[in-house]
């Protein structure tokens, strides 16, 4: 694209002068005459009427005039759009399902917000997973509950501290002394809060079969079957507004989890990794502050 010849061409069909744009383009007033002749048999259309008083712009040539300065316009946001892009810095980051939940669209906010050159490119899938890519160096970081295994090469910086509660509908409470055939909800099978529930009812010796279900809302639908229990982040359940809902202490559970942020040691001093976990713990000081 000659995006010079588009202005000259706008220059001449906006001033309707070719002495005057000679002066402003150094151009010739003949070799103008010849760029008019040029552009005429192009569109095959008189862009000027030649009358005694002048050029006089047609309506071809305003509806031509139109068209080169739309495409000048969309030509300056599509360099605008790619010269952005060049500043902004790609991250991928994983996340459990949980945390995406929570944090992903505040973190999106907040770099926004900020204006912060960061294009974070999520990957959700479980703890153990995300650990493993991150050590394997597919993925830049992950925001995840704390996993099981733990890698020498990778810093595990603890984010937040994390509650998670085993609910059912308050119409249908569960007795575990009766060791009933429980239905266990959850958002993934492999997330930590599973395994602690799992772990749970093995040691009880309660019965149970399991169900992953993606969509938070469509959990609370499925507590309405006897005999069915979900286990749930705690913020989720406050996100969601949860109602009708019976929440269970069960000896022995610990429903404490820890989120952390997970990245190579070998890039503790990235400033994309550094900016990333500074906007993620600028999401929980207000959390903080409540508590």
């Amino acid at each position: 694209m000659n995006i010079e010849e588009i202005a000259l061409k706008i220059e001449l069909l906006h001033r309707q002068n070719l002495s005057k744009s000679a002066e402003i383009t150094n151009y010739t007033q003949s070799a103008l005459t010849s760029k008019v002749k040029k552009m005429e048999a192009e569109i095959g259309q008189a862009v000027f009427k030649r009358t005694p008083q002048g050029l006089k712009i047609t309506e071809v040539g305003i509806q031509y005039r139109n068209l080169l300065q739309l495409i000048t316009q969309e030509y300056e946001e599509f360099l605008q759009t790619i010269r952005s892009e060049e500043l902004t810095t790609k991250v991928n980051c994983g996340a459990s399902h949980t945390t995406i939940k929570i944090y992903g669209a505040p973190i999106v906010h907040a770099l926004n917000l900020n204006n912060i050159p960061l294009d974070v490119d999520f990957t959700v899938e479980s703890s153990n997973s995300l650990n493993e890519k991150v050590h394997n160096a597919e993925m830049n970081c992950a925001l995840t509950s704390k996993p099981v295994k733990i890698y020498p090469d990778l810093n595990y910086d603890n984010i937040a501290t994390e509650t998670f509660e085993v609910i059912s509908n308050d119409k249908h409470i569960i007795n575990f002394d009766e060791r009933p055939m429980i239905t266990l909800l959850v958002l993934s099978k492999s997330c930590m809060y599973t395994r602690s529930i799992v772990e749970w009812l093995k040691n009880n010796q309660i019965p149970y079969n399991m169900k992953e279900i993606k969509s938070v809302s469509s959990i609370l639908d499925f507590l309405q079957i006897d005999n069915t229990l979900a286990v749930l982040n705690s913020k989720l359940m406050d996100l969601y507004n949860y109602s009708n809902i019976h929440s269970y202490r069960l000896q022995q559970l610990e429903n404490v989890i820890n989120t952390v942020f997970i990245y190579k040691k070998n890039e503790s001093d990235d400033p994309t990794i550094l900016q990333l976990k500074k906007v993620i713990e600028s999401i929980l000081e207000p959390a903080k502050e409540v508590r």
